[in-house]
């Protein structure tokens, strides 16, 4: 199977691998929304040199992360057209192209550094948080709102991060084998789209088969002991350092 390292655990004993769950998911969301907010290129800036510095920090290949980022590039690439095409505005006096705008391209590129600032920030959360403590950090969370099913919530946020780079890795695996066997060779796109989806998808429905059945046999039960969490004064420091940023973009 091909390595994917984006959405998997990386173990490691460095600051951000030792913070507290809640703590890290509270900055997950702050950096998240202030990718949502952000409007202005010293924004954008800001948020990246800090997910680098995270990074570092962290001492997650970054390099490998960054390779794993082109099975998003088609998705960036695809919702740059859309808004370049789309919306109206100045047209591009150096790209002669018909319907392509200035201002398409401009809300083009902010859309997608939002998309590849929260990419790059649940890679990092990912990284360095066990899946076990996640699904414990979204069961405390949801454990006081009366009839939602903590336990089973977190139990399906907890699979579905678990099976990304699975899938991934099995999709890079059989877009490979696809290519040896010719693929690129039909001229007939649907033809190759047909050949490249539903092989896809029947692997996806077979992985998750063998899942349930997996946890089954085992005897899983929402029944389980509460986790204990514990924050330090650095956890709450970086907890502050990423409200700031998220103040910081709101409100400029």
């Amino acid at each position: 199977m091909a390595e994917i390292t984006f959405f998997q655990y990386i173990y490691g004993d460095t600051i951000l691998h030792r913070m507290d769950g809640r703590l890290k998911l509270a900055c997950m969301l702050l950096l998240s929304l202030a990718a949502s907010f952000a409007t202005a290129l010293h924004h954008y800036l800001l948020a990246f040199g800090l997910l680098i510095f995270a990074l570092r920090l962290a001492k997650l290949p970054w390099t490998a992360l960054l390779k794993d980022l082109r099975f998003f590039g088609l998705i960036i690439l695809l919702v740059i057209s859309i808004n370049a095409w789309t919306i109206p505005g100045d047209p591009i006096p150096t790209l002669p192209l018909p319907g392509l705008s200035r201002q398409g391209v401009v809300a083009g590129l902010r859309f997608a550094g939002r998309l590849a600032i929260i990419v790059l920030v649940c890679a990092v959360v990912t990284g360095t948080t066990p899946l076990r403590t996640f699904g414990q950090v979204i069961e405390w969370v949801l454990r006081p709102i009366p009839f939602v099913p903590a336990a089973r919530i977190a139990t399906m946020v907890t699979l579905t991060f678990a099976l990304i780079p699975v899938l991934l890795g099995q999709f890079a695996e059989m877009m490979a084998a696809q290519k040896a066997r010719g693929i690129e060779l039909r001229k007939n796109p649907v033809r190759r789209l047909y050949y490249a989806v539903f092989p896809f998808l029947e692997q996806m429905l077979r992985r998750t088969d063998q899942i349930v059945e997996a946890m089954e046999a085992r005897g899983y039960s929402e029944v389980r002991t509460r986790a204990v969490f514990k924050s330090t004064k650095r956890d709450w420091l970086i907890f502050l350092l990423c409200l700031s940023v998220f103040l910081y973009v709101c409100c400029s």
